[in-house]
């Protein structure tokens, strides 16, 4: 966790000296990786039985000190990618007694504190909720779960242990009673998504659910709901 000179700003999630880490790791590693893969195609080749025979016959084929310099130089690039989709991937949290800022896949969210109500983690994800028990953010968090804990309380938001909504969730079925005709076909789209491993697709019918007054939580494939509109 770092902390910005005396302000009351607090920086969580992948720290200057994390992405640092990041930076030198991941191509370090990609470059080692191709160094060694002319070697190690030479090895395959030599299974008849493996296959894509003809890409490790064509990287078998680039011996000596030119393959395997250029074997290096397209691990160290490919490191410098995972590195650029790993920061990219990490939420970035930035809070303040006035407000949140919540950055990840480059996309940053500001919430006022007057719009939190409640604030916890579920497993791994950060949740946000508003006035009344309706999720304005939920998703992946880096760090270890006391430190944001204490960077929130510090700030004077409302920190919970866990969900005050808990016992309120109902696990999804179709046709499910208590749900609208386009609710349940919501659901049912969704489930379909979460299939197929469609999280974009997913998130944006989460999204669509909830203008309909309905909170979504999911546990691996399972979908579980509640209805919103209650004070956290």
């Amino acid at each position: 966790m770092q902390y910005e000179s005396q302000s009351q700003w607090m920086e969580l999630g992948v720290s200057r000296k994390d992405k640092i880490i990041i930076w030198a790791v991941f191509p370090i590693l990609g470059a080692v990786a191709g160094w060694f893969i002319p070697v190690l195609a030479e090895w395959i080749v030599a299974l008849p039985w493996f296959p894509f025979q003809g890409v490790f016959k064509l990287v078998s084929s680039m011996h000596g000190a030119w393959g395997s310099t250029v074997m290096t130089a397209l691990g160290l690039v490919g490191g410098g990618i995972l590195s650029i989709i790993a920061v990219k991937e990490s939420l970035q949290i930035r809070l303040s007694d006035r407000e949140v800022r919540l950055k990840i896949h480059d996309e940053e969210r500001v919430f006022a504190r007057q719009e939190v109500a409640a604030i916890f983690l579920d497993r791994k994800q950060l949740v946000l909720l508003d006035m009344n028990g309706r999720e304005l953010f939920r998703d992946e968090a880096d760090g270890k779960s006391k430190a944001i804990a204490e960077a929130f309380i510090r700030a004077g938001y409302d920190w919970r242990e866990q969900d005050p909504f808990a016992e309120e969730y109902a696990r999804w079925v179709a046709d499910a009673p208590g749900l609208s005709p386009g609710a349940n076909a919501l659901f049912l789209a969704r489930e379909k998504a979460i299939d197929r491993e469609d999280k974009e697709d997913a998130e944006d019918l989460r999204k669509e659910l909830s203008k309909l007054g309905v909170t979504v939580r999911d546990e691996k494939k399972r979908q579980y709901w509640r209805m919103h509109g209650r004070r956290p």
